[in-house]
């Protein structure tokens, strides 16, 4: 039962590593630490060990060919007799072995010392700090993971190591998290184009919210808005799946094949088609839309059919600094039809402006577009 328990406390560990733990995820691991004073036991014990093995990295001299496998499968840690991360007592990692199992025993023996009460409650607060920060932060907060931004009303066009490209639209916000097992990002918030390069032994998978979107090999945008995320498949395919959950049976429980577990999917998406994801990470609604018009912000316009003029004004507050701001309810409802340069807001007001029973306003940097009197016309 302690090695399980030990098993446990690992996948948690790494859990907390990879700073993806949510709300529910964080109260998952505090229910286990409560579970017992064995678990905050074996919890702290492998806190432990991942310290020793980092600093045992740190301090091997080891080099890149001495990792190497020697005929047979061996792995040669240093070539005898060079004196090269050896000495009397073996190689710096066969001492690190044995370090990091007398620490193992030592903690196991000094926690065992000290009262259930003192180990627990001290375990408890601080690792519901760090079930907290990982909570606050989320991926975008480790050190390893690489963070990319845009400004309000600016556009950027990167590769990333993997050789795919992304774009990101205004105001939006990526973290970046590559090993050698698997390519994952995470939508901190607005819009991105990716053009993912094909790697089948490290899938690529995006997470926005409750959902995590994985690249069957393909091109597609993410457009995580107020109260959904749209999913605009341009090439190829994708499939929309519920975020899994970090429980021991969950994300952190590596099955015997070494890939990373999935979520419970929601739906797979072909060239052309678009889903709309809830916040909950249930999907809406899905079917074929134009991609010329969905993906028109990356030639920098605005293209819409039968949108809510309050709709395609938000959309105009996403690039410019002038905002526009739709007071009248039946007006922000009207649909309208066209295709605008995104930073060109003074030309949609003029459109605006131009429609029958409607008056527009200008005080600093807000447009206030209002009802001139009577019912305002649809326009299309």
């Amino acid at each position: 039962m302690r090695e399980l328990i030990a098993e446990q406390a690992a996948q948690w560990h790494v859990a907390h590593q990879q700073g993806g733990l949510g709300p529910q995820q964080a109260r998952e691991f505090m229910d286990w630490l409560r579970t017992s004073p064995v678990h905050v036991a074996e919890y702290l014990i492998v806190a432990g060990i991942a310290r020793d093995v980092a600093d045992a990295a740190r301090e091997s001299t080891a080099s890149l060919e001495d990792l190497l496998p020697d005929e047979g499968g061996i792995v040669r840690l240093a070539p005898p007799g060079n004196g090269k991360g050896q000495d009397a007592g073996g190689t710096a990692f066969s001492r690190t072995n044995r370090a990091m199992a007398e620490r193992r025993s030592l903690l196991r023996r000094r926690l065992a010392r000290v009262p259930v009460g003192r180990v627990a409650g001290i375990a408890i607060g601080v690792l519901a700090s760090v079930a907290l920060l990982a909570v606050l932060l989320g991926p975008a907060s480790r050190p390893d993971a690489t963070t990319l931004s845009t400004r309000h009303g600016e556009r950027r066009s990167l590769q990333l190591p993997d050789g795919t490209v992304v774009q990101l639209n205004s105001d939006s916000s990526l973290a970046v998290d590559f090993d050698g097992s698997r390519r994952r990002v995470t939508l901190v918030r607005g819009q991105v184009y990716f053009k993912v390069a094909k790697d089948p032994a490290r899938p690529f998978s995006v997470r926005v919210g409750q959902s995590s979107i994985r690249d069957i090999g393909t091109a597609f945008d993410v457009y995580q808005r107020d109260t959904d995320t749209a999913v605009t498949v341009a090439e190829g395919r994708v499939q929309v799946s519920r975020a899994p959950p970090a429980a021991a049976s969950g994300w952190f429980a590596w099955p015997s094949s070494g890939k990373v577990p999935e979520g419970r999917p929601l739906a797979t998406l072909g060239a052309g088609e678009q889903a709309l994801v809830s916040a909950s990470g249930r999907v809406d609604s899905r079917g074929v839309v134009d991609l010329q018009q969905a993906l028109a912000w990356m030639q920098g316009s605005i293209a819409f059919d039968r949108w809510p003029i309050a709709a395609v004004a938000r959309e105009f507050n996403r690039y410019n600094d002038v905002q526009i701001d739709v007071e009248d309810a039946r007006i922000g409802s009207l649909p309208i039809s066209g295709t605008f340069n995104a930073h060109d807001a003074a030309a949609f007001v003029a459109f605006l402006g131009s429609m029958p029973d409607v008056r527009v306003e200008r005080r600093g940097r807000r447009i206030f577009v209002k009802a001139a009197g009577g019912q305002p016309q649809r326009r299309e």
